[in-house]
């Protein structure tokens, strides 16, 4: 019997682009943040020699501020490389709520490499069918309609926004995925579901948007489990031989 490939592990791919912006940003930040300290420690030295009493304990409080400041600054970089990290989290979280039904007889492969359009978080085979998942670790409130999903800041109404080409890509990712996985096995396979595990509040809980379902990340083992008997358990068994990391190294990206 053939192997089955080792799946890489889940976030793989949104942790290395986050550590990399980080770093990118914290290059470009470095400079100013050590020339703004050695100001500051420079003052700080004249005000202890020059001055005495409150006058040294308010210099060195002034100090010890700034050094706060300074390392707050350096460990928070800006929202849009935090959802990066954010990002990586939310699919590790899908892999350990999915555990429960690798223990069923499901397959799991995730961050599998997709070639000119980046990466597939989680692609999910099981009796219910095949399912390309989408982790999402939005930040604020999710609700979803025709429109695709709306997230709305719990502090800011004023700044909801709607995720538009998240269907567009889970519908190519599943449209590759099919491609794919019936080239190599040589075999029909379903046509893959589109999914989207939120996390995030997201009172809907379950919602559809043109041909792509969202879910919300702790209910998504039960609403998998749920679904319609599609493959046996030798389809699932041939199916899950089939993929590997390279899965999509040939698919076109759109």
């Amino acid at each position: 019997m053939a192997m089955l490939r080792r799946s890489p592990s889940a976030g793989r791919f949104a942790e290395g682009r986050y550590r990399e912006l980080r770093s990118h940003w914290r290059r470009r930040i470095s400079r100013r943040l050590l020339l703004l300290v050695a100001i500051t420690w420079t003052t700080w030295l004249l005000v202890s020699w020059l001055g005495d009493g409150w006058v040294r304990w308010y210099g060195g409080f002034m100090l010890g501020a700034f050094v706060m400041m300074a390392v707050a600054v350096w460990t928070t970089p800006p929202e849009s490389i935090q959802r990066w990290g954010a990002g990586a989290e939310g699919e590790r979280r899908t892999a350990r709520e999915l555990k429960a039904l690798e223990r069923r007889g499901w397959h799991m492969t995730h961050d599998l490499d997709w070639p000119g359009a980046g990466n597939i978080d989680h692609l999910v085979i099981g009796t219910g069918g095949i399912f390309v998942i989408d982790s999402k670790a939005w930040n604020g409130v999710v609700s979803v309609d025709d429109a695709g999903a709306t997230i709305t800041p719990r502090d800011d109404a004023d700044r909801a926004w709607t995720e538009r080409g998240q269907r567009n890509h889970q519908i190519r990712a599943a449209r590759a995925v099919a491609r794919a996985l019936a080239a190599r096995s040589g075999a029909a396979v379903p046509a893959p579901h589109s999914v989207v595990a939120v996390w995030a509040p997201f009172p809907q809980r379950v919602a559809v948007s043109g041909d792509v379902t969202y879910v919300a990340g702790d209910q998504l083992t039960d609403w998998l489990h749920s679904r319609p008997r599609q493959l046996s358990r030798e389809q699932v068994a041939l199916a899950s031989v089939a993929v590997g990391a390279d899965l999509l190294s040939e698919a076109l990206p759109a």
